[in-house]
């Protein structure tokens, strides 16, 4: 199963894309980069909206500080990872209703379990 970690197809490209470079980039260099692997012209159209919805999200940084702005990832695949799953286990904790599909036998959580799942968690 191919694992997006709350991300679409794009941005996760975007990501890796990011990631492997390992240093800041700017617009055009990310264009270029994104041209000659993707190819894809309706890809390089949503190239702009992916970069602002990353940056909204703090998966990556945008640097104004130079004549040019530059985007880099804002931690390492490993980091966004953790981070990921680390959201997606306290969202599950919070609402312990999206729990209860795993207990079919009694339907309902104690805070007794609530409390055990989040030691194992």
């Amino acid at each position: 199963m191919f694992k997006k970690y709350g991300l679409s197809r794009l941005s996760l490209q975007l990501m890796e894309l990011l990631w492997v470079v390992g240093k800041p980039l700017s617009y055009d260099e990310i264009f270029a980069l994104a041209k000659s692997k993707w190819g894809q012209k309706r890809k390089l159209r949503k190239l702009e909206s992916c970069l602002y919805d990353l940056q909204k999200a703090s998966a990556i940084i945008r640097n104004e500080n130079i004549t040019v702005c530059t985007y880099c990832a804002a931690c390492s695949k490993g980091e966004f990872i953790e981070n990921w799953k680390k959201e997606q286990i306290e969202n599950y904790l919070n609402e312990p209703g999206r729990l209860y599909g795993i207990f079919p036998t009694t339907g309902k959580l104690s805070e007794q379990d609530i409390e055990e799942l989040r030691k194992l968690l």
